[in-house]
């Protein structure tokens, strides 16, 4: 647990927002590749961090939403859950969208007549199975957020002057 200032824990929130978005960026162009071709990216490696530095994500919007409601101490409450909440949809979304191809294709190279047909072998470092597995977790995961969401807003009480 470390201490920042506001302005310190924006920056951090940004500099995680553009990690996130590049390693996205990374695990889409490289997830599925022709076999013959070198890994030129941990893929595994670089997907897992992403899903960290999601949570981690969250957790900063969590912290800067309550600063700015004036809450310092103690547990992020509502703000954390909500922002874990997003920060799962977009996984969902991404890891839906990521390109699963997998096996072998025939291809053609070439012009018309000359057109030549070529075997390549695609493979995929997260598979379509994977990526089913993936959304179900963070499916529930979203799920259980809900419920304590929902819990909060029936037991918390407010104040309006009226």
């Amino acid at each position: 647990m470390k201490t920042l200032n506001l302005a310190q824990a924006l920056k951090q929130k940004n500099r995680l927002a553009g990690e996130i978005a590049r390693g996205r960026e990374i695990v889409q162009r490289e997830n599925s590749r022709k076999e013959s071709q070198a890994a030129r990216a941990d893929v595994r490696a670089v997907f897992e961090a992403n899903v960290a530095r999601s949570r981690e994500l969250a957790d900063f919007k969590g912290a800067i939403a309550a600063a700015n409601a004036g809450v310092v101490t103690g547990a992020r409450g509502i703000y954390g859950k909500l922002n874990l909440q997003a920060e799962l949809r977009g996984l969902i979304a991404f890891v839906k969208g990521l390109n699963t191809k997998e096996g072998a294709e025939l291809e053609r190279v070439g012009f018309l007549s000359r057109d030549e047909a070529t075997r390549t072998v695609y493979v995929a470092t997260i598979t379509r199975d994977e990526v089913d597995r993936l959304v179900a977790a963070y499916q529930v995961e979203i799920e259980q957020l809900q419920d304590e969401i929902d819990e909060f807003n029936a037991t918390t009480r407010i104040t309006i002057t009226a």
